[in-house]
């Protein structure tokens, strides 16, 4: 990848998740990178093809930490806590901003979007990832189901941290994904490892 194309790539995404899609203009992405605007639009044709590759780059990254963090252990029960714990660490970042695919689907809410697509791409990426998780460990009609309540959690979780600056929406919908478990015979301690996080 061109060093250019990667420096306007991590400025804008350090702009974007921090201010939003519609307050940062191309002007202000290319001041702050240092790149000619010539250069950065023979990478980025405009801003919205930007605004995808921001995406794109933030789920990669996204989706690499949360497996990283989530095969540190190994029984399948402690991974499923970890998908939760992950997301408590991350809304106690100085960065953390909300979900930059949440952001952008209120900002770019048309149906056609490619954007909103984007977006669409990566929830579905994450709810993939959460079933796998419990399949490990429940049938997998379970697991579909649970995914998609799980993500709906983890989601509504991520709003409450943006939104209210709740630094406990993590445990709170951990509590919750534990209620859910046990209603199918899974039994997860909710632990403390949330309070020395």
């Amino acid at each position: 990848m061109s060093d250019k194309r990667q420096l306007v790539l991590e400025t804008a995404l350090t702009l974007f998740r921090a201010h939003g899609y519609h307050a940062v203009g191309i002007d202000r992405v290319l001041a702050e990178s240092g790149v000619a605007k010539m250069t950065m639009y023979k990478y980025f044709p405009s801003k919205n093809a930007l605004i995808e590759a921001v995406l794109n780059e933030r789920d990669l990254r996204f989706r690499r930490s949360l497996l990283e963090f989530v095969n540190e252990v190994d029984d399948p029960r402690e991974k499923i806590r970890a998908l939760f714990l992950w997301h408590h660490c991350w809304f106690k970042e100085d960065s953390f901003n909300g979900c930059m695919f949440i952001n952008a689907v209120a900002e770019f809410p048309e149906i056609d979007s490619s954007i909103r697509q984007a977006s669409i791409n990566h929830k579905a990426l994450i709810q993939d990832f959460i079933g796998s998780i419990l399949n490990q460990v429940l049938a997998t009609e379970i697991s579909q189901r649970l995914s998609a309540q799980f993500s709906q959690l983890l989601d509504g979780a991520t709003i409450a941290a943006q939104v209210a600056g709740d630094r406990m929406a993590a445990f709170l919908a951990w509590r919750s994904a534990v209620g859910l478990l046990l209603l199918e015979g899974v039994q997860i301690e909710l632990g403390n490892s949330f309070e020395s996080s």
